[in-house]
């Protein structure tokens, strides 16, 4: 049997926090359902298997590109928008040389990696 999940992704104080619930089916558009506080999503599914009355889950597949929630900014936007301030100089640094070509602003003021996949909502 294949079951559905969504995984939400908040900002933690130094890394990023996930939690996972199972879903009956994939629903983006159903945004009432995201916490405030959360700043992307995304979908996967794992195989589940009952033998001996315990249900055994597989591996995550099928997973999505990361829904986000914020602001798309190319590494030219940043650096007009934070170049002189010296507090985003590793974020610049980042995007430069790690060749990161779009990031997310999250409403928290925080930057996230944008993956070729992900999308904004």
């Amino acid at each position: 049997m294949l079951k559905h999940y969504v995984e939400y992704l908040f900002q933690g104080v130094l890394t990023s926090e996930t939690s996972v619930s199972e879903i009956a089916e994939r629903d983006v558009i159903n945004l009432s359902k995201i916490p405030d506080n959360c700043v992307g999503l995304r979908f996967f599914d794992r195989s589940a298997t009952i033998v001996d009355g315990e249900t055994l889950l597989g591996d995550k597949k099928n997973i999505s590109g990361w829904f986000l929630r914020g602001e798309k900014m190319t590494l030219e936007q940043v650096k007009a928008a934070y170049g002189s301030d010296s507090k985003y100089e590793t974020l610049i640094w980042n995007m430069e040389n790690n060749h990161w070509h779009t990031v997310v602003r999250t409403r928290f003021g925080r930057f996230l990696i944008m993956e070729s996949n992900d999308k904004i909502i």
